[in-house]
């Protein structure tokens, strides 16, 4: 035994032989002592130790190895604890409504929720424990506010504007904050909040409070009387179907039937509400639009229908809107988003034309023409529970389905020019058109969020024009960059790379292709392959250089 031994069992040279190795261990190791036989990995236990014990038979005698384990054991004990509180700590994450992402001083991503997840498009698991840059390889230090935190280690706010995958515009509150223990860096956090809502609430609330017997909507200098600015030859378009619709809408505008306009966000169903208003009898009367998702049923109950004193705590004689568009055309924007007990309420409302203000029982005459909204199909509404099938047939007299941008292509092109046209004479500016590659991508795209994201694009991107007279790769959005160079290298795994005729005698087209990709090469060579250098030689951004490299598959070394 020697001196480690001797102090683990308490024993000196003294008291050391003639003792049996039973009187110090368990009688369960006896069916280890097998001549020629090596057993190693027994776990025993002694006092307070944790021991792993290996027994080796060499002639006659039985080797006895002891390895004290207890400092281990604790480790891994204290080690399994910390990793089942993480693991509940990432529960907990995942159930916030806020998108969350940590990144520690290395770009290393220690964190990713779901929320995060569903805004970006990325599947958490896949993101984890990867560099910043490996996981989003498009990703520009410029257009990053993680890396922006860590870099200047300050806290930054930014607001911005998304479209979902079915095409519902949102708006994202983005903040980052640096890491810190102590004055050592340790990383930085960005957390995305879905403020929506709250934004239209709040702008909501404003208007009330500024006016409490005014429309829910506010008027431009420019603007109509009857609160409206679209007539039917306000419609831009140029496909058969858009053109068919708007001769159903004109039939219908004659009628005092109700109208149901079916169609996804941003396909323009307001347009074609205030265009069947002014070509009825009833276009001299007002015409008053309230999105029903921007308010809470309590609030909505209230503006509909109008209150009286007594009603709540605070309640004044407000009349509702419904008094307010009396002979007039009252539109019910995204009416699946209105509770389903209150569209009982309406439901009654449209059936006996008479309106009762919260708090009181004096019914008033209500002349109105509903022109309702529906965001999704009425069928899945009404089987999912956000439609009344009793108020659809009521509302739907005239149904009119507005087909997304991306099943009209060929209304895009007049779209976008007529978006040009508009925006650049509000910014001052002339602009002959869109470049070829971006023009392409347009068509190619699916516009989630339909004519309404076509506009914001256009309007951002001669928000970043300077000299130029054309939209190009450089102005479009973070995402639709990232899109297009995807794109890109997608279409250079399945088809050969697009190297233009080296000849003289192409088309103009190709002979400035030729131009652009012998300029490319001439500045990567000068610049030794570094792409900064060569993006500031030739006088575009990083990444749009990146793009032409993928596009005209140019090697860099």
């Amino acid at each position: 035994m020697n001196r480690s031994a001797m102090r683990l069992f308490s024993l000196n040279s003294s008291n050391l032989y003639n003792t049996s190795i039973y009187e110090l261990m368990p009688d369960e190791l006896e069916k280890y002592f097998t001549p020629g036989k090596e057993t190693t990995g027994i776990s025993v236990s002694f006092g307070t130790e944790e021991l792993l014990l290996s027994i080796s038979s060499v002639e006659d005698y039985f080797l006895l190895i002891f390895n004290n384990v207890t400092k281990k054991q604790r480790i891994k004990y204290k080690l399994d604890l910390l990793h089942e509180r993480l693991r509940t700590y990432d529960t907990i994450l995942d159930r916030l409504e806020e998108g969350i992402c940590v990144i520690d001083e290395d770009l290393k991503i220690l964190f990713y929720n779901k929320k995060m997840g569903e805004i970006n498009l990325r599947e958490p698991e896949s993101i984890k424990n990867k560099n910043l840059f490996e996981a989003f390889p498009n990703l520009e230090e410029d257009n990053s506010k993680l890396l922006k935190t860590l870099k200047l280690q300050k806290t930054l706010n930014h607001r911005e504007t998304h479209f979902k995958s079915d095409g519902k515009e949102v708006t994202i509150l983005s903040k980052t904050y640096p890491l810190m223990s102590g004055t050592k860096k340790m990383g930085a956090v960005e957390i995305l909040k879905d403020i929506t809502k709250q934004k239209e609430l709040e702008d909501t609330i404003r208007r009330l409070k500024n006016n409490n017997d005014a429309p829910m909507i506010q008027l431009n200098d420019d603007q109509p009387s009857n609160n409206t600015r679209f007539q039917f030859k306000n419609i831009v378009f140029q496909s058969r179907e858009m053109g068919r619709i708007i001769e159903l809408a004109k039939r219908a505008a004659s009628s005092p039937s109700n109208v149901l306009i079916i169609g996804e966000t941003g396909t323009g169903k307001e347009l074609f509400a205030q265009s069947i208003h002014n070509e009825s009898p009833r276009s001299e009367k007002p015409f008053i639009a309230q999105n029903c998702a921007a308010l809470p049923k309590s609030l909505l109950e209230g503006l509909l229908f109008g209150t009286s004193v007594g009603s709540f705590t605070g309640a004044v004689e407000r009349s509702g809107i419904f008094e307010q568009a009396h002979k007039g055309t009252l539109l019910l924007d995204e009416i699946n988003s209105m509770g389903v007990s209150l569209q009982a309420k309406l439901l009654r409302v449209l059936q006996e034309k008479k309106v009762r203000r919260l708090g009181s029982n004096k019914e008033i005459d209500a002349d109105v023409r509903i022109v309702a909204t529906l965001n999704e199909d009425p069928q899945e509404a009404i089987q999912k529970g956000r439609l009344r099938e009793d108020l659809y047939y009521r509302l739907g007299v005239v149904n009119l389905v507005i087909q997304p941008l991306r099943k009209r292509k060929t209304d895009l092109t007049v779209l976008m020019n007529h978006f040009i046209e508009k925006h650049s004479k509000a910014l001052n500016i002339q602009i002959d058109g869109v470049q070829e590659d971006v023009a392409k991508f347009f068509q190619e795209y699916s516009w989630p969020g339909n004519t309404r994201q076509l506009e914001h694009t256009i309007e951002g991107a001669l928000n970043l024009i300077n000299d130029e007279k054309i939209i190009t790769f450089d102005h479009l959005p973070y995402t639709f960059q990232q899109q297009m160079l995807e794109e890109v290298n997608t279409q250079q795994g399945s088809f050969p790379p697009r190297i233009p005729n080296t000849k003289t005698n192409g088309t103009l087209t190709e002979q400035l292709e030729h131009l652009e990709i012998n300029l490319i090469k001439e500045a990567i060579n000068e610049s030794y392959g570094n792409i900064t250098k060569a993006s500031n030689k030739l006088g575009i951004s990083r990444q749009n250089l990146n793009y032409k490299l993928k596009k005209f598959n140019i090697a860099t070394k």
